[in-house]
């Protein structure tokens, strides 16, 4: 078991690096145009996180883990501050 300590800075490096997916991701594609496309490349990813593992290529397990991570917080970012990608996705 990891001591709490080192987690807590393990998670916080992760954190980090997630943002810095996040960023590049949405500079890269631009904003989702509704929840229905943000779950289309959220399964895509979550597909390739899932070969990773079954390959048990740990580097590309970390890679596409930040990937799944980075799509899902931006969704989340979209739904609670674009009013516009909200009404696109009918609510």
């Amino acid at each position: 078991m990891v001591e709490p300590r080192k987690f807590r800075a393990a998670f916080a490096s992760v954190i980090g690096d997630l943002a810095d997916e996040a960023a590049v991701a949405q500079e890269r594609y631009g904003p989702f145009a509704s929840t229905h496309e943000a779950f289309g490349v959220l399964a895509e990813e979550i597909q390739e996180l899932l070969d990773a593992i079954r390959a048990n290529a740990m580097e590309s397990v970390r890679t596409e883990a930040l990937q799944v991570a980075a799509v899902a917080a931006r969704l989340a970012a979209h739904c609670r501050d674009d009013a516009a990608f909200r009404h696109r996705s009918g609510a």
